[in-house]
C-alpha cells in the first residue's frame, strides 16, 4: 500500500475513528486503525467490538492495499507534522510502515488486515432519513436522564421508538424521565432499541464536527445500530433488555399548572444549587425548595454548617400555598434543554411527580420526582 494524504485531511480521518479505538484490549489488534484503499480515496476504520466508526478521506493512491497502524503513534505522529507538507504512507509485505513528509520520517510495525476483525456494512433496510439538527437536539434532550447505575443496565441507553411516521426517543435513571418525538419523518423505519449512553455521546461528538450533510441515515436492525453521516458510518451494539413501560409513568391529571419563565427559573436554581454543595457531610439535604403562593414563586435553599438562600419570583398562581423540594441538578438539566422562553410546571404535592415541558411544544416533556426532606 502507498498513499499521499494532506495533514488537515488525515488528521480530520483519525479524529473520527479515534473514539471506537479500544487501549485496554487483549487484543493488541484493536489498539490499531485499519488503514487501506477503497476506490479513490482511503478509508479509515475502528472498532472495540461494542462500537465501530468508518470514514473516508482524499487521497493521493499510489498502490492498492491496507495495513493497521497504532492508533495513538499514528495520531501523535501526524500531530506534529508540518501543516504545509503531504504525508506519505507506505507499507509492505512485512507488515513495515513507513511514513514521510517533508524531512520527517518515521518507520512503525503494523499488524496485517486479515486479523482486524470484520465490521458489519449499514443495513440498507429498515432505516429513515431525518434532519441533522433535529437529531442532535433529541439526544441532547433526553441523555442526561440516562442511568449511571450499572446494575440497571436496560436503563443504561436511550430507548428509540420508530412507527407511524415518527420517531421517539426516552431515558430515565427512575427518578427523572425526559420523552421526546418527532413527527413526519419520511421511510420510517418500525421498530424499537436501546441505544447505549456511550454510542449516544460518540454520535454527539460526530454531530458536532464538521458535517456537510444536513440529513443524516439511522437504521435498527436486530442487535445493531447504524449511522451515516457524509462519507462517515457509526455502528454500535444495543442494549439487550426489556426497556419499563414509560407511557405509565408520565403523570396525568396534575392538580397546579403554573408558567415558568425559563431564564429567570434557571438563575435561580443555580444560584440556589451552590447552597447544596456539601462534601464534607452526608447527612444534610441537597434539595431545593419550590414554594408557591400567590403570584409569587420562592426558590430557596438551606444548608447546615453552609447557609441559606432565597430567590422570589413572579408567578401567575392563585391556589393554595404549596411546595415540592427537587435535586438541582435534574431541574437545571431540564430548564437547560428547554428552546423557549416559558415552560409549563405541572405538579399535584411534595410526594407525586411534577411535570416540565416547553410552552409551546407538546413533543418534549420530562418527570422529575421530588425530593422528601
Amino acid at each position: 500500500m502507498n498513499v499521499i494524504c494532506g495533514k488537515e485531511e488525515l488528521l480530520k480521518g483519525i479524529q473520527t475513528v479515534s473514539s471506537a479505538t479500544s487501549h485496554k484490549s487483549t487484543l493488541p489488534v484493536l489498539s490499531n486503525f485499519l488503514f487501506e484503499t477503497k476506490g479513490s480515496k482511503v478509508k479509515l476504520s475502528s472498532t472495540d467490538l461494542e462500537i465501530a466508526v468508518e470514514c473516508y478521506i482524499k487521497g493521493e493512491i499510489i498502490e492498492d492495499g491496507g495495513i493497521t497502524i497504532p492508533a495513538k503513534k499514528l495520531s501523535d505522529i501526524v500531530k506534529e507534522l508540518p501543516i504545509d507538507k503531504e504525508i506519505e504512507i507506505k507499507s509492505d509485505e512485512m507488515n513495515h510502515i513507513n511514513i514521510t513528509s517533508g524531512k520527517s520520517k518515521f518507520n512503525l510495525m503494523g499488524i496485517p488486515k486479515s486479523e482486524y476483525p470484520v465490521i458489519p456494512v449499514f443495513p440498507r433496510e429498515n432505516w429513515f432519513t431525518i434532519e441533522k439538527k433535529m437529531f442532535t437536539q433529541m439526544l441532547k434532550k433526553t441523555i442526561f436522564s440516562v442511568s449511571k447505575d450499572l446494575q440497571r443496565y436496560a436503563l443504561n441507553g436511550v430507548y428509540f421508538v420508530m412507527d407511524d411516521n415518527k420517531v421517539s426517543m426516552v431515558a430515565t435513571d427512575g427518578k427523572r424521565l425526559a420523552y421526546v418525538t418527532a413527527n413526519g419523518i419520511k421511510e420510517i423505519a418500525k421498530g424499537k432499541a436501546i441505544v447505549p449512553t456511550k454510542a449516544i455521546n460518540d454520535i454527539l461528538r460526530l454531530l458536532s464536527s464538521d458535517i456537510k450533510s444536513e440529513g443524516i441515515r439511522v437504521s435498527i436492525a436486530t442487535n445493531q445500530m447504524s449511522v451515516e453521516i457524509d462519507d462517515i458510518v457509526f455502528l454500535s451494539t444495543l442494549i439487550d433488555g426489556t426497556f419499563p413501560s414509560y407511557e405509565q409513568i408520565i403523570p396525568k391529571n396534575l392538580q397546579f399548572k403554573i408558567k415558568l419563565n425559563v431564564k429567570d427559573t434557571l438563575a435561580a436554581v443555580k444560584q440556589m444549587a451552590i447552597l447544596t454543595e456539601n462534601r464534607f457531610s452526608f447527612n444534610t439535604s441537597s434539595a431545593i425548595n419550590f414554594y408557591f403562593n400567590t403570584n409569587i414563586l420562592k426558590v430557596s435553599a438551606s444548608t447546615v454548617g453552609i447557609g441559606s438562600g432565597e430567590v422570589n419570583l413572579e408567578v401567575e398562581y392563585k391556589n393554595k400555598p404549596s411546595e415540592i423540594n427537587f435535586n438541582p441538578n435534574f431541574i437545571r438539566e431540564v430548564l437547560q434543554n428547554i428552546d423557549e422562553d416559558f415552560a409549563m410546571f405541572k405538579f399535584t404535592d411534595s410526594l407525586n411527580p411534577a411535570l416540565i415541558f416547553p410552552e409551546n411544544n407538546k413533543d418534549y416533556l420530562c418527570v422529575i420526582m421530588p425530593m422528601r426532606v
